[in-house]
């Protein structure tokens, strides 16, 4: 108890009051979260801090093209506070990746189309069962990866969905959606943490369009949250909170599938990454909860 208390004591009496600006303060509690999936993930401070580096002296080259500033090591060295040693080394090095990210577009990709394009709709619009592989012009899942998925090997494709509970096979010869969506299974851990990569950069960017460039129109950033709900409606609060954002996010979907290019054009001046997220949150109140 005594060291709790001093713990706490320290941490608000020291760090806290030192932090002179909001966006400390934010870093602060940004950071005390990726902490704890690192925590319980076993990375260790020392790799979060090479981590810390890599990302700052990347991020720092980008800014200062971006600004039309000479990246020199020596300038990302006084700006970061590292050596030049240190921002020659990591410089050379290539940004990490995250592998599973280019397989889940792929499936996305895949699903979105089950959903939209007409071919594969049956006369009530919803996605059609699909035969696993067809040698005519009839269509059939092989052809739906095929289109959509570029080179991926379509029963490589099936089994992935399968795995992830997105479709289930028919008397071993067709193919149902089940499930509008790509969700990894509670074992994916590598999924889930490629997600978490993609999915908070991306709010971040927002959050940084919307304090930033303030003479431009801000990006729609909303939240609706209360304090005080009681527990017994938080399972009916889930459902009706899913249901209605899967309606908004297929909405929004179909819409984004309709003007979307194919991987040809990608990357091109003439193509733009959009799109919204959605997601449901929830705390549940400690004694500790002001540490």
């Amino acid at each position: 108890m005594f060291r709790e208390n001093y713990l706490q004591s320290f941490i608000f009496g020291n760090i806290i009051p030192k932090m002179k600006d909001a966006l400390s303060i934010a870093i602060f509690s940004i950071l005390r979260s990726l902490i704890a999936l690192m925590y319980r993930s076993g990375i260790s401070f020392g790799e979060f801090t090479q981590l810390g580096k890599v990302a700052y002296i990347k991020e720092i080259e980008k800014e200062l093209i971006k600004e039309n500033e000479k990246a020199t090591t020596s300038r990302i060295a006084i700006i970061t506070g590292l050596t030049r040693k240190e921002v020659a080394t990591i410089r050379k090095q290539d940004t990490p990746k995250i592998e599973p990210a280019k397989r889940r577009g792929r499936a996305v990709r895949v699903i979105t189309a089950w959903m939209n394009d007409a071919k594969y709709r049956d006369s009530t619009g919803k996605p059609k069962l699909l035969k696993v592989s067809n040698n005519s012009a009839d269509v059939s899942f092989q052809s739906l990866v095929s289109q959509y998925s570029g080179d991926m090997p379509y029963r490589a494709m099936m089994n992935e969905l399968i795995r992830t509970g997105s479709v289930e096979l028919v008397d071993n010869n067709k193919v149902r959606l089940v499930r509008a969506a790509y969700i990894p299974t509670n074992q994916d851990d590598d999924e889930k943490y490629s997600i978490l990569g993609e999915d908070v950069p991306l709010l971040i960017s927002a959050i940084k369009h919307n304090t930033i460039n303030t003479d431009e129109s801000p990006y729609f950033q909303r939240k609706v949250c209360y304090n005080n709900i009681p527990r017994k409606h938080i399972a009916e609060f889930q459902a009706l909170a899913n249901h209605e954002n899967q309606a908004l996010l297929e909405r929004l979907n179909n819409w984004l599938a309709e003007h979307d290019e194919n991987d040809n054009h990608f990357g091109s001046n003439n193509t733009v990454k959009v799109g919204v997220g959605v997601y449901y949150f929830e705390e549940k109140k400690t004694l500790a909860a002001g540490i």
